[in-house]
């Protein structure tokens, strides 16, 4: 796909200045750029937000059963619990895959030169439908391969495990784009993902997305009146709940910005060109370590 007036043929740059201040100056760029794309189409946070409604549903579900049923494993029903919190974790996967296929799809729908509305990107999720339902039990159950090695091993076992799932997190960062933008399977998009990740950038992929290090500082802020809240009596509940709802709006955003930006990078690795006014330096080394 080429997009119509917002790409520069890329540049290679030898070298990446590892500083941290020149690591968050590339991760401010990612993110303020992210910014300004989801501010010509603010309409897709609802997207977002959708998600964490029906997340919120699936999981309100599971609290029900425990008031009712009791807690697992004293509760006489703990297989059917434990069972149950295991199908609100696939479905909670798949539906932050499924909302993240349809950002990125409307994403897209804008890297072409026009203006995408929800349902463009509603659309696009759809046409994949089959695609995401199998990719997102196949990485569910992965996922959760990972975190159960962390918890039952030693610290060298934790480590490895942390290892492999940071590996994993970049392995698959182009499942999504190569099946919304070439309709192709699960496992033909986590090959397709690996073989663009490695010629473009080689050896560089290690660490998390600039913008990741920045939403975490934002997040960081949301701690003090979350703790004040909560430490403070039924008179200062209210800051923890503002804390929350800071939270809440700011995964949601992140959700955003994390699509607009793995758009740009996979447009980056199959046309080379330098999407939406980001600069090509910071697309060349968009990790942090």
């Amino acid at each position: 796909m080429h997009s119509t007036g917002w790409g520069r043929k890329a540049r290679h740059e030898s070298v990446a200045r590892t500083g941290i201040r020149a690591q968050l100056s590339r991760g401010a760029h990612l993110t303020w750029n992210s910014l300004r794309v989801l501010a010509l189409n603010p309409r897709l946070m609802i997207l977002p937000f959708f998600a964490l409604v029906f997340t919120g549903f699936t999981w309100l579900i599971v609290v029900l059963s425990f008031l009712a049923l009791g807690l697992p494993p004293s509760s006489p029903s703990s297989g059917f619990l434990y069972q149950e919190m295991f199908i609100a974790y696939l479905a909670t996967y798949f539906l932050s895959c499924y909302f993240m296929a349809a950002i990125i799809g409307a994403s897209f729908v804008r890297l072409q030169g026009g203006h995408p509305t929800v349902m463009d990107g509603v659309d696009a999720a759809n046409a994949s439908f089959f695609q995401i339902l199998v990719w997102s039990v196949c990485a569910a159950t992965v996922g959760l391969l990972f975190r159960l090695t962390a918890i039952r091993s030693e610290a060298g076992g934790r480590i490895v495990s942390r290892i492999l799932g940071s590996g994993w997190a970049i392995a698959t960062l182009f499942v999504l784009p190569t099946m919304v933008v070439e309709g192709i399977g699960p496992l033909k998009a986590f090959r397709r993902s690996r073989a663009l990740l490695k010629d473009r950038w080689g050896a560089h992929q290690k660490g998390v997305l600039g913008t990741g290090l920045v939403f975490l500082l934002l997040f960081s802020f949301g701690l003090a009146p979350f703790l004040y809240g909560i430490m403070g009596g039924s008179e200062t509940l209210g800051w923890a709940v503002g804390g929350i709802l800071y939270w809440l709006v700011l995964s949601a955003l992140w959700s955003v910005v994390h699509g607009i930006l793995v758009v740009t990078l996979y447009h980056y690795a199959t046309d080379s060109e330098a999407a939406f006014g980001f600069n090509w330096q910071a697309l060349n080394h968009p990790w942090i370590r």
